[in-house]
């Protein structure tokens, strides 16, 4: 039963880190029974709200009406109103979407635009909309999460609750009736043109025929799974921390802990999707377990590299490193780690520090301003000690690093020419001399 007492009850059950009379809150109100007894509910325990209404611009007339309708229940109320009209089809072509699925994209948007500091956004979702949420969910082939429905509370990008999600419609609408609340019927939830729809006003009604507490059933086993589900997280978050290492500064999985697990996809699944990876990845990335070395399989993320008997993880960067150089002394932040210029009288230089991390460079043959940047397949140098040029790539590959710490190496330049293959060798064209006046020491950590 819904009344507000009861609501109060779930309230402070579900949600002990907010206050109803404490907190500010913003109810997205759709003019719909379920969003309008929200307001009604938050109203009557006397806390401070706001209203807003997406007016999606699909249904004519009928979405004016509906944007009216919530403009007078908000001065009823004397709670704040905001509105955003959008051309929701027009979204949905440009951007080669579904309507529901535009309009779910545009409204959560602009509800993200509208939280202050410290503002909640409250929704009307119900015990029906998880029903059907954990329906569609199963029948698209979801993992355990995706069973485990609608969450009653967000604390992500989106501050939010639902306080109604352990209510019927049937316990919602009896409410409206009981206390005389008016509200819009919004006609397109009576066509089954929409998935969701269709298993409302088709399916739902036709399976409760054989089992007529179905959706009290499926319902409860939604909220099971959602508690077995932090079980089987923790318990799998446990193993895949303790196999995790940090190898010169690239977090790594050992293949022989990986194999441990292997066979089991749900172990995989809990850990590859921090990364990015989708679940249809899942067979690849086991193949890359068996894979040559300096195999790769990205996603939109990062990259998971094979290299000799681990997995690197490497976030992918669209920002190569691009760094001017103006002063002979000083620090200089980069990417990869700091370098420190100091400008020296050759005669005071006595002993050199053999160090690849410590470069000692001719100051007289140096142009400013100098750049520190991303190598590039088309860089060459004169390594010290040989008098003939080297490709970057052989070069590095020749260091026998791994493909992560290959990929982010940087080089020291003057002009076209390069200098320094930072943190490796300099080049013998710009190595002191005994006729050197000046000499500029690097240092990189």
């Amino acid at each position: 039963m819904l009344n507000l007492e009861t609501f109060k009850q779930y309230w402070d059950k579900q949600f002990p880190d907010l206050r109803l009379r404490r907190d500010n809150y913003v109810i997205a109100v759709s003019g719909g029974v379920d969003s309008i007894v929200l307001a009604h509910l938050m109203h009557l325990t006397k806390s401070r709200c706001s209203i807003a209404h997406v007016n999606f611009n699909l249904r004519g007339e009928e979405s004016k009406r509906d944007e009216e309708f919530v403009r007078t229940l908000a001065s009823k109320y004397n709670f704040e109103l905001q509105l955003h009209s959008v051309d929701t089809a027009k979204y949905a072509q440009t951007y080669k979407m579904g309507i529901q699925e535009a309009a779910r994209e545009i409204r959560y948007a602009w509800f993200e635009t509208l939280l202050g500091q410290g503002q909640i956004l409250l929704t009307a979702h119900h015990a029906d909309d998880q029903v059907e949420t954990i329906l569609m969910q199963l029948f698209r082939g979801t993992g355990l999460h995706g069973l485990t429905g609608i969450p009653n509370r967000r604390k992500d990008i989106l501050n939010l609750a639902r306080p109604l999600l352990s209510f019927t419609k049937e316990q919602i609408l009896d409410y409206a009736h009981k206390e005389g609340i008016d509200f819009v019927e919004d006609s397109s939830n009576a066509k089954d043109d929409y998935t969701r729809n269709l298993i409302r006003n088709t399916l739902l009604p036709q399976v409760q025929e054989l089992y007529p507490s179905v959706k009290t059933n499926i319902f409860l086993t939604g909220e099971r799974i959602a508690e077995a589900e932090k079980i089987v997280e923790k318990t799998m978050n446990d193993f895949w921390k303790k196999g995790l290492k940090t190898k010169k500064g690239i977090l790594t999985i050992p293949i022989s802990y990986w194999h441990k697990v292997k066979d089991n996809s749900t172990y995989s699944w809990a850990f590859i999707k921090r990364y990015g990876f989708k679940a249809a990845q899942i067979n690849e990335v086991h193949k890359l377990l068996e894979a040559s070395n300096g195999a790769y399989l990205a996603s939109s993320s990062h990259r998971f590299i094979k290299y000799q008997d681990n997995i690197q993880i490497v976030p992918l960067t669209n920002t190569a490193e691009h760094t001017m150089v103006y002063a002979g002394e000083g620090k200089l932040n980069i990417q990869s780690g700091n370098l420190h210029f100091e400008l020296i009288e050759a005669t005071k230089v006595i002993t050199i520090n053999p160090d690849p991390k410590i470069a000692y460079l001719n100051a007289d043959l140096i142009s400013w301003p100098l750049l520190v940047r991303t190598w590039q397949a088309s860089d060459y140098f004169y390594p010290l000690g040989l008098r003939k040029k080297k490709k970057l790539p052989h070069f590095l590959g020749g260091l026998k690093l791994s493909p992560a710490l290959k990929e982010k190496a940087t080089v020291l330049a003057s002009g076209d020419k390069i200098l320094w293959v930072i943190g490796h060798r300099i080049d013998d064209r710009f190595k002191f001399t005994e006729h050197t006046k000046q000499v500029l020491k690097i240092t990189f950590t």
